[in-house]
């Protein structure tokens, strides 16, 4: 019950789906980004050896390791979440950040022969999705301040 009323199904559906939204779409846009990447490379490059395969996975595996070294100072301090509101709004916009790194995985596997393709293109697209994403974040949360968005910590 809320404010001394019991909520309807569709107030508990709408939750539902915010939450899934909020919870999933930076690992779902980075899902596509991967995937979409990969098929880049095997669209310009050709079929990847099994070595290539591992060189892939490594360059898109990196990049969040370097990424959570620097913002946790070491993995010694905890970084803070933004209001679900900012998220909602920054994940709005994720096709920029995800067309951006598949773009750049592509610009990769055009200009680059062999194995560095595999490497640098899946490394390449994580980097520019993690900075793309972070900047919308950055962008959410100016808009609601501009907006004059009252509370944002609680909504």
């Amino acid at each position: 019950m809320a404010g001394g009323r019991e909520e309807s199904f569709r107030e508990h559906y709408v939750r539902g789906l915010g939450m899934s939204a909020r919870n999933n779409s930076l690992a779902y846009g980075y899902s596509v980004v991967v995937t979409a990447s990969f098929a880049a490379l095997v669209s310009l490059r050709g079929a990847p050896t099994i070595g290539d395969i591992f060189l892939f996975i490594a360059g898109a595996s990196l990049p969040f390791a370097a990424v959570n070294v620097v913002v946790t100072r070491g993995f010694r301090q905890r970084v803070d979440q933004e209001p679900p509101v900012v998220v909602a709004l920054a994940t709005s916009l994720a096709g920029l950040s995800i067309s951006g790194a598949v773009g750049a995985a592509a610009l990769i596997g055009w200009r680059l022969g062999g194995w560095p393709a595999w490497l640098v293109g899946s490394l390449l697209s994580t980097v520019v999705y993690l900075l793309a994403t972070a900047l919308e974040v950055a962008l959410a949360r100016r808009a609601h301040l501009v907006a004059g968005t009252d509370n944002l910590e609680e909504r």
